[in-house]
């Protein structure tokens, strides 16, 4: 190694020690901002506001009106530490105008609730002036929350619920690059409808600007985003119109009214089915009809949705995303053997003839014509493709996309370790894996052919490739890290081991 070298890998260490210690003390300063603020909820201390909670939810409802103005996942901490607060779905922010709420009632009405009675997972809500009362309660089934509007003499109006949201992301949701800002904030977010006649449609927020209305029978509408959702889920024993309006001062509106839920002129009551929880695929299968859609699995969502499955599968057994992410991408490479082998042979091949190619380059520099024609021969005459390492990787690309939306959408990753690895979900803290990553494309650099009379620049740009790769997965999550290193540690294996059978890895 040359004293140039030397002083790069010196400059390299040095700037990721002082990359490591500023993550580590950005991490330490908002572990320590959320502890202050437990306890201290933006609705602490009012009288306006109840709360109710189970083993899963804690909701904070406002009296006045009913609405579901925070919602927490008690079992999905936003720091990974004991005391953490649960994620916020439904919330507000001193710090910012965003807010996030779920209401429901009578269209044409504007209650003035008081608490009537009121438990530790239930509270009943109750209007003397219009005659009417709210119910809000757990559900049997995980993560679902029960509202009943009644009204005793009957309203000559309809039921309706709605998801109420200004712009901007979900309150917990991690922004620092080191923490994975750039996958959480490239995620999908905006508005989905399931219906009878569409199983799944979907709109970023900015794209509503005039109003879209769909009747169907069941169905369900929601907003999507990172990790944990909230859906209305609609029955089998209605209509509903299901609506997205514009934004109208500040908030955007999303979700139902219910048509025909009476045989009269009067409605006298609706139950509403909120869903309020993480997107685990084969729970929300569960729920309702292409519930699961909800989870954005990119343009090759077909390939990425039987991934998740064959995972969840691999997982039952071992108990380890971080296994199941190796055990998985090692199943790939098999099923990938054939493919990889016969292109790893014409490569071996190509490599072979090099010397000789770089000969026929030198002795017909003048004359582009002959040179390409004599390179032609010797290629047929070994079996030898400049396009054949090429096949695998446009054959493999749909995958590697859908596994990366898979592994980026999977909440089961968020805190989920392996080793030193405490989350899977967020970037490599000690860059171990993205510096992995780089050795290894690096030493497949020295495996694969260069091509004859290769520009300079254009080798320098190759040189460096590992490099610029290993800075660039620095923001990715260390599941798809992992998977990559992998997936290019296998590839490595299986392309010495053909090269050594075809005699190319003592060719210079």
């Amino acid at each position: 190694m040359n004293i140039r070298s030397l002083y790069l890998a010196l400059i390299v260490f040095l700037s990721l020690a002082l990359l490591y210690e500023w993550n580590s003390e950005q991490k330490s300063k908002s572990i320590k901002n959320h502890l202050d603020s437990v306890g201290a909820s933006f609705f602490e201390n009012d009288d306006g506001f109840v709360s109710i909670e189970n083993n899963e939810l804690s909701l904070v409802i406002s009296v006045s009106n009913g609405s579901i103005v925070e919602a927490r996942l008690k079992e999905y901490p936003v720091e990974n530490v004991d005391g953490s607060q649960g994620f916020r779905v439904f919330g507000s922010s001193e710090s910012s105008s965003f807010q996030y709420y779920f209401k429901s009632g009578f269209t044409g009405l504007s209650p003035n609730y008081r608490v009537s009675e009121r438990g530790e997972d239930f509270v009943v809500l109750f209007d003397p002036e219009l005659n009417i009362s709210k119910t809000v309660s757990f559900s049997d089934v995980s993560y679902e929350v029960s509202i009943y509007d009644s009204a005793a003499n009957g309203i000559k109006g309809k039921s309706f619920a709605g998801l109420y949201r200004s712009e901007g992301r979900a309150l917990d949701l991690k922004r620092g690059a080191l923490e994975g800002g750039m996958m959480n904030n490239s995620s999908y977010e905006g508005v989905a409808i399931s219906t009878e006649l569409d199983p799944y449609s979907t709109s970023r927020l900015r794209s509503v600007d005039e109003p879209l209305e769909v009747l169907s029978k069941s169905g369900w509408i929601a907003f999507i985003q990172k990790y944990f959702f909230a859906a209305i889920i609609g029955s089998d024993e209605y209509i509903y119109n299901y609506y997205v309006l514009p934004k109208e001062s500040g908030f955007f509106r999303m979700g139902y009214t219910v048509e025909g839920s009476s045989t009269s002129n009067l409605v006298y009551g609706h139950e509403h089915r909120l869903f309020v929880g993480p997107k685990i695929r084969k729970d929300l299968m569960t729920r309702a009809d292409n519930l699961e859609l909800a989870i954005d699995m990119g343009w090759f969502w077909f390939l990425a949705q039987p991934m998740v499955f064959v995972m969840d599968f691999i997982n039952s057994y071992v108990n380890s995303w971080g296994l199941t992410i190796i055990i998985f991408t090692i199943l790939i490479k098999l099923a990938f053997w054939p493919v990889t082998a016969k292109s790893f042979k014409s490569m071996a091949a190509l490599r072979k003839i090099t010397p000789e190619l770089n000969e026929i380059k030198e002795r017909y520099k003048n004359d582009r014509q002959a040179a390409s024609t004599e390179t032609m021969k010797v290629m047929k005459k070994h079996g030898a493709n400049p396009l054949g390492g090429c096949l695998p990787l446009f054959i493999q690309m749909p995958f590697f996309i859908g596994f990366f939306f898979a592994l980026r959408e999977m909440v089961e990753l968020r805190y989920s370790s392996l080793g030193f690895w405490a989350d899977l979900s967020a970037p490599d803290p000690f860059f171990v894996l993205p510096a992995a990553f780089g050795v290894l494309m690096l030493l497949t650099q020295r495996l694969n052919p260069q091509p004859a009379g290769m520009d300079p620049t254009q080798a320098q740009v190759m040189k460096y490739m590992p490099v610029m790769f290993s800075v660039f997965f620095l923001f990715f999550p260390a599941a798809l890290c992992l998977y990559t290193v992998v997936n290019t540690a296998v590839q490595l294996g299986q392309q010495s081991y053909l090269y050594k059978q075809q005699g190319a890895l003592d060719t210079n």
